[in-house]
């Protein structure tokens, strides 16, 4: 067993400052909004919503795949509705995952996307299944969901259900750290139309549109959505070329996204069908390989269909099978190098450099393709034991593959023009067939103590496939406290990039990479000190081993291999408190320490202290507010990074929201970073004196009108 860590005074100094100023601030808003919400907010009956975060008596499906309340899941759960998404004034996944205990959020500059970290992996995104009313998102190409949905909408979400730890027991690859469950609304949730609008910082605007009914017994309910942003544009000092005449540095990145998101649900009786299309355009923030460009866009399209049954055999069997089809399209038009850029070398031999006067170009395109099905069945044995048992197959193919450049990928000669080089692919086209088996036993031994054992299989046809049990107490030793001691082992099989990226001068795939696995231990216990306020403390312990990630692969250090890379020990504690202080007012805190020894590229930047604490509460008749501070400790680099860590910070977001007002009109206006604090996320030692900009204060103001 490894030991914690004694944190840096430093860091221990700054964050101690951080949150008595956090603590402060919350404070004085409480003490100057208190009275009026107590005088003028709504009656006893009408109590603001609850505060992020789950509740001990929510009902959740994602532990067990079947209804079971938080208390007596054998999971680490939260749980975010709808109000709590609202009140914080949420648009997207990733705004909502940062106050989630465990988790964290940083950008990338190479591609743009915003990545979720999770328990010690400051880049968990391969890591982490991410779920759409219990269908996977996670493409094969990477494993990860970021890149298509790293800011998918919330205006149509119900609640997101979040297991923190692993989950393969049940579903399978990715499910390695973390699952998220993004559940929908269905028609008697909308019951009618609703639409909206809104607009904020950086030329942002928003179009939503949201409609659900029963038509001749059939629960239909849509939804439609346009974003469209420029984004941050703040200065690059310094990039991967500083210092030759080519660099665009000092200057400006470059992060705009249009996206446009369609979601359509049928439901008859104990039929359902489900389709989504999603099309995206993003800008690559700073550039391909950290280097600084003019040009650049990737595009993505994604379009799903699902159809599912639900059979209520007898009353002691239920047998649910579902049919399903995925596609990814993927298309990354990147500069590698700035105009003007010359190798100096004659590597075509034809007399003269290597010169780009218009930049290298590289434009590359690939589909990633699912089909699959499965059919789960739960049998009640007998009074307090419940049995599920599945069966699950998948189809994925790469295909597609396109590679146009005005270089040779395998010797960065210049070319005429932009050439069809596909002879070269950059990523090679692939198939894998994956069957599972698995089952699960939930037995309540008695009033008081349940008990829970699974067990997964996953066969491969590219390698051996992985076995991953679970096995999970859940003990009420008093009426308010719960105990849950829980084992779960998960794996993580290599994603398509990493076996066979294919004639690429910086990165190569590896067709010997051996699934990354884990084994974590849990013990975590929930204390309801009445009903008003409730506390938990998680400890867990995971074992990490066969990593993939990238390693040298030229002596020169300019070419790169994924690779089984080694082993880590994670170890940390997430605490959480909920207290409701009045009729009027909810208040919400946790806080996450993690240690990891050793190190890797993957962990490193991860902060060792985060923690959030907010307050909603009703002011007056029609107006609720929500003030949230998010904390972050420094985050620290790898022992070959000579630069100084990066420096923690502190967060204030402040949500209004005017509603009931005028009929079934809301208005919503929110401040993030409301006293313009300079932060950033780390960069890999490719930008030498710069880290990512993040943004400064920013606003956005959305009205919605149901009819």
């Amino acid at each position: 067993m490894i030991r914690f860590k004694t944190p840096k005074y430093k860091q221990t100094s700054n964050l101690k400052k951080m949150f008595v100023k956090s603590l402060c601030f919350q404070a004085i808003i409480i003490a100057m909004f208190a009275a009026p919400a107590l005088l003028y907010g709504r009656d006893e009956g009408e109590s603001t919503t609850n505060s992020a975060g789950s509740s001990q008596s929510q009902t959740v499906n994602i532990a067990s795949k079947r209804a079971e309340d938080v208390k007596s899941a054998p999971s680490m759960i939260t749980v975010i509705t709808d109000n709590d998404i609202e009140n914080m004034g949420a648009e997207n996944l990733t705004d909502i995952m940062r106050i989630v205990p465990g988790f964290d959020i940083i950008k990338t500059g190479s591609f743009g996307a915003v990545l979720m970290g999770a328990r010690g992996y400051s880049d968990a995104d391969n890591k982490i299944k991410v779920m759409l009313d219990g269908h996977s998102l996670n493409m094969p190409y990477d494993g990860g969901s970021a890149f298509f949905f790293d800011d998918i909408p919330l205006y149509n979400v119900k609640k997101i259900e979040i297991i923190r730890g692993p989950g393969a027991a049940l579903y399978g690859e990715d499910a390695f750290l973390a699952v998220i469950n993004i559940i929908t609304k269905r028609a008697a949730d909308i019951d009618g139309i609703e639409a909206g609008a809104g607009f904020g910082s950086h030329d942002s605007q928003e179009y939503n549109a949201m409609f659900g009914k029963t038509v001749a017994g059939v629960d239909v309910t849509g939804f439609a959505r346009f974003f469209n942003t420029n984004g941050l544009s703040d200065t690059i000092k310094t990039d991967a070329l500083a210092g030759q005449p080519s660099s665009n540095t000092p200057g400006d990145t470059d992060d705009g996204r249009k996206n446009i998101d369609l979601n359509l649900s049928m439901e008859y009786k104990d039929i359902r069908f489900v389709a989504k299309y999603v099309n995206k355009d993003t800008e690559p923030f700073v550039g391909s390989n950290y280097v600084l460009t003019d040009d650049g866009e990737n595009r993505f399209n994604y379009v799903t269909g699902q159809l599912s049954y639900k059979w209520d055999v007898d009353d002691k069997l239920t047998v649910e099978p579902k049919v399903y089809y995925d596609q990814y399209d993927m298309q990354f038009f990147g500069e590698p190098r700035p105009d003007g850029f010359t190798i100096q070398s004659d590597i075509d031999q034809d007399g003269d450099l290597e010169a780009f006067p218009e930049g290298m170009l590289a434009d590359t395109f690939a589909t990633n393709r699912r089909v699959g099905g499965d059919i789960k069945a739960d049998y009640k044995l007998f009074d307090g034991n419940s049995l599920t048992v599945g069966f699950d197959y998948k189809w994925e193919r790469q295909t597609n593959v396109d590679f146009h450049a005005n270089f040779d990928p395998l010797t960065n000669a210049s070319l005429d023009s932009i050439e069809d080089v596909s002879n070269t692919n950059w990523v090679r086209e692939a198939y894998r067939q994956v069957w599972s088996v698995y089952f699960q036993d939930q037995w309540d031994i008695s009033e008081t103590l349940g008990l829970t054992v699974g067990l997964r299989h996953d066969h491969y046809s590219d390698f051996e496939g992985a076995t991953n049990p679970r096995v999970g107490v859940v003990w009420n030793f008093t009426e308010a406290a719960t105990l849950k001691l829980l084992y779960g082992q998960a794996f993580r099989a290599p994603a398509f990039n990493e076996l066979y990226i294919d004639s690429n001068p910086v990165v190569q795939g590896n067709t010997s990479l051996d699934p990354e696995t884990i084994r974590t231990y849990e013990a975590g216990v929930s204390y309801e000190f009445s009903e008003k306020i409730s506390a938990n403390i998680n400890y867990f312990f995971n074992v990490v081993r066969d990593e993939i990630g990238l390693t040298p692969l030229t002596a020169d250090g300019q070419t790169f291999i994924f690779d089984n890379i080694g082993k880590s020990n994670i170890q940390g504690i997430e605490l959480e408190a909920k207290a409701k202080l009045c009729s009027k007012a909810d208040l919400f805190a946790n806080y996450t320490y993690v240690d990891i020894e050793p190190e890797t590229k993957s962990t490193s930047s991860t902060p060792r202290h985060k923690g959030n604490v907010g307050i909603n509460m009703n002011l007056v008749k029609y107006l609720d507010a929500n003030i949230h501070t998010f904390i972050s400790g420094d985050r620290e680099r790898l022992n070959t990074d000579v630069r100084d860590e990066s420096p923690g910070y502190a967060l204030v977001n402040l949500t209004l929201t005017a509603k009931e007002f005028f009929n079934t009109l809301k208005i919503r206006a929110s401040i993030f970073n409301l006293f313009d604090k300079e932060y950033d996320d780390p960069a890999p030692r490719a930008l030498p004196n710069d880290d990512l900009p993040r943004p400064g204060r920013t606003f956005h103001i959305t009205a919605d009108y149901k009819f």
